[in-house]
Parts: C-alpha cells; structure tokens; sequence
C-alpha cells in the first residue's frame, strides 16, 4: 500500500473500496422488483417509471467523466464525501418522491453523485496500489462486487413486501450515510495535485 491508512487499515480499505464500488448495482437493481408496483402507486406509465432507469444510466456515464478531473485538483476524499453527500440527499428526495417527475428528478441527482463515487474508488485503487498487488486487489472487489446484482433484486423483493417501494430509497440512503462514516476514516491518496484550472483539466 503506497499511502499508509492509519484509521482504516489494509483490511478496513479494502471494505471500503469494495462497498463504494457496490453503488451502481445496488443502486440500479434494488427497485427492479418494484417497478410495476410503481406504475399504479405513482399514476403513471412503464414508459416514465423505465425513465427512471434510462436517465440514471445516461447521467451517471456523462459524471463519470465529469467528477474524475475534479478529483485530480481537490483530492479524492473531498470528491468522494461531495459524492456521497449527493447520492444520500437524493435518495431521500427518490424515497419521498410523490410523482413520477420528481422521482426522474432525484434519479438524475443520485446517478450524479453515484458515479462520483465510483470515479473515485477507481482512482483509491491507482494511488494505493501498484503491480500485481493493484490486480489482485481489483480482482477481489469485482469478485464481491459481482454478487450485488444477485443480492439486491432479493433484498428489494424483501422489503417491496414488508412495505412500500420508498423503503428501498431508504434503504439506498442508509447504505450511503454509512459508506459516508467509513469515507471519513480515509486518509488522502492522491499524490500530487493537479495545479491548473478546472477549465483546462476538462479541455486537456
């Protein structure tokens, strides 16, 4: 490990890297089982509840290019908590959504703070590691990371039947605000920072 991490740990990091990089299919394969359910709760169409999914797919690839330069400039941590910060205010806002406009809405804002945070686990990966420790390090976290698309349909289906669809946006935002707490036991990784303007990243 390149950067010592005094409050996590090789064992704590490792955790943390693998629960970040669990976001994008948590995220996006926990309401599946809802979705019809959606469509009459909401008065709806499965045209505009399928938008859900659409919109956050679309957003979260256009952040993926946007966060990845910022962090470069302002370190991965303070990119990562803005993230997180992000993703748990608007899963909160898809969990109360009350129409199917503010749900799209809170969808486009999860996705934008979502792939911040996988942005920047990707980078945690470079900074920390190198050789043939990077690749069994990568090569464990999509191993755990794999299961989550198996395990969040499940546990959706789960509480679709102990309660309501907004259970599992709260659910979403119980699962940020603690990979929130952990974030703040990461120490920075990034070796040296970008010095240009924001502008000019993006244009280089």
């Amino acid at each position: 490990m390149n950067v010592k991490q005094p409050l996590l740990g090789s064992s704590g990091t490792l955790f943390f890297l693998v629960i970040v990089s669990a976001f994008p299919p948590l995220t996006t394969d926990l309401y599946l089982p809802a979705l019809p359910t959606m469509v009459e709760m909401l008065n709806t169409t499965q045209t505009m509840v399928n938008l859900t999914l659409s919109v956050y797919f679309v957003t979260y690839a256009l952040g993926l290019l946007f966060w990845g330069l910022l962090s470069e400039k302002f370190g991965r941590k303070p990119i990562m908590l803005l993230g997180l910060s992000i993703y748990v205010v608007a899963s909160l806002l898809c969990a109360l959504a009350n129409n199917i406009e503010m749900l799209i809405g809170a969808r486009l804002m999860q996705a934008f703070g979502g792939s911040a945070v996988t942005v920047v686990a990707t980078a945690i990966v470079k900074d920390l590691y190198t050789g043939r420790e990077r690749e069994k390090i990568m090569a464990t976290i999509m191993s755990l990371v794999i299961i989550a698309p198996m395990v969040a349909p499940v546990l959706g289906a789960f509480l679709l039947k102990i309660g309501s669809w907004h259970m599992m946006f709260f659910a979403l935002a119980i699962f940020g605000a603690f990979s929130t707490v952990v974030a703040c036991g990461f120490s920075e990784t990034i070796p040296q920072r970008y010095t240009g303007s924001i502008l000019r990243s993006w244009a280089d």
